[in-house]
């Protein structure tokens, strides 16, 4: 048998976590390297085929390893139960869709996405969460993305234009979504590394990364991110128990400073909060714009996707399909809806569809039961997921093995769903 903590393991968890990173790097903007060649390079990265066949290479032998480990942390009975439904749906749909929906397109290309998801929810979702210690994640991810927000930050003093497209912000990586993404965890992980840290060089590190996410996440001028970051601040703030003097003046001084802002500037705030929302005023260096009116639109537009086959559901390459062609190339924003159960209902219909309404109802009640733990990690992750419920309603179903945010959220929903203690084999 082999232990959890063994060597291999955990350095293929590592790799496998570093690389949802990694793939969303783009080097234009330091490097001479072009924009792509074959499947190696895409964007001035790392190709999306390499990514795919890096995650196999790890992850197989991870799972033969995984096998034979004995002492890994119980995953609740109900998560693996979801687990095993969602994936037998998306098995059937995607099956039914190769030979009803798209026959006209490639088989191989079909199965080789439905693998591929499955392989990402199993890897991700089960296996990493139940070997690995939530503290080890915590601190791993944190670093890794504190370095990134860093770099990113850099990177926008030495050399401005290289790190923005159309207008905002992106970093050292390829598109917004990956920067967002990365600033807000730095942020939200810190917060938690933070409180754990012991030595003074290390409470600074964590305050740097910290005042550095939330200024790239400014940068990004993206709405949901930030008051995504300022939730999560705040209801760490409320759980935290301070065990000395220092922590409790920090705490109270804190909670006065939010009652005092709130009495003397909540409406100012809320009007600001409102504007930004709306679109009457800018947040960051974005053009100001009417979020809840585009996010209808976006609604609108998939559910009309979704109502052409309401059933068997377009499947999962339906956002890169450009005739009969699917290619990384050819992703296509407008068949992509931006609300969690309508992309559901397009990817694979009314099955699919109350499934995932199933799983945002069971991750509000996971993430609110896990807040309460006395394990600090643990429960920073779970503030993480709680703050980001709202933006994963308005995003689309997390499926590609291929995406950062996708595997993250799922790391993270199965952390949530593990036990902080090692039982016998599950």
């Amino acid at each position: 048998m082999v232990r959890a903590n063994d060597g291999r393991i955990l350095f293929l968890i590592k790799a496998l976590v570093a690389l949802l990173f990694i793939s969303k790097i783009s080097l234009g903007s330091i490097l001479p390297i072009p924009r792509s060649f074959s499947y190696f390079i895409f964007q001035q990265g790392l190709h999306p085929f390499m990514n795919v066949l890096l995650c196999f290479l790890f992850g197989m032998p991870l799972v033969f390893l995984w096998l034979r480990v004995r002492g890994r942390h119980h995953l609740s009975g109900f998560y693996k139960l979801f687990i095993l439904v969602m994936m037998s749906t998306l098995f059937v749909q995607t099956f039914l869709q190769t030979q009803y929906v798209n026959s006209g397109e490639s088989m191989i290309m079909q199965l080789g996405a439905l693998f591929s998801s499955l392989f990402m929810i199993g890897i991700y979702g089960l296996i990493i969460p139940s070997l690995w210690d939530a503290e080890d994640f915590l601190k791993f991810v944190q670093r890794w993305s504190g370095i990134l927000v860093l770099i990113s930050l850099i990177l926008f003093v030495v050399a401005g234009g290289q790190v923005f497209k159309g207008g905002r912000f992106v970093g050292i990586f390829k598109h917004i979504p990956h920067m967002v993404t990365c600033a807000t965890v730095a942020f939200v992980f810190s917060l938690g590394t933070f409180l754990q840290a012991q030595e003074a060089k290390h409470k600074i590190w964590n305050l740097v990364i910290l005042f550095a996410s939330f200024l790239a996440i400014i940068l990004t001028g993206t709405r949901s991110s930030a008051a995504a970051a300022v939730m999560a601040f705040v209801v760490t703030m409320i759980l935290h128990k301070t065990q000395t003097n220092q922590g409790r003046i920090f705490k109270f001084a804190f909670i006065s400073f939010a009652i005092t802002f709130t009495t003397f500037f909540g409406a100012q705030a809320y009007d600001f909060a409102r504007g930004v929302a709306t679109g009457q005023s800018a947040l960051g260096g974005r053009e100001a714009q009417d979020g809840i009116a585009s996010r209808w639109e976006e609604v609108e537009r998939g559910s009309q996707i979704f109502l052409q086959e309401p059933w068997l559901g377009h499947g999962l390459l339906s956002k890169f399909a450009a005739g009969n062609d699917v290619d990384v190339s050819n992703y296509n924003a407008m068949k992509d809806p931006h609300n969690i159960f309508i992309s559901a209902g397009v990817v694979g219909g009314w099955p699919l569809l109350v499934i995932s309404v199933i799983g945002v109802i069971f991750m509000l009640i996971g993430a609110l039961k896990a807040v309460k733990s006395h394990d600090i990690s643990k429960r920073q992750i779970a503030v993480y997921l709680l703050a980001h419920l709202p933006i994963l309603l308005i995003y689309h179903i997390h499926l590609s093995i291929g995406g950062m945010a996708d595997r993250l959220y799922w790391l993270v929903i199965g952390f949530v769903a593990a036990s902080t203690t090692r039982t016998g084999k599950s």
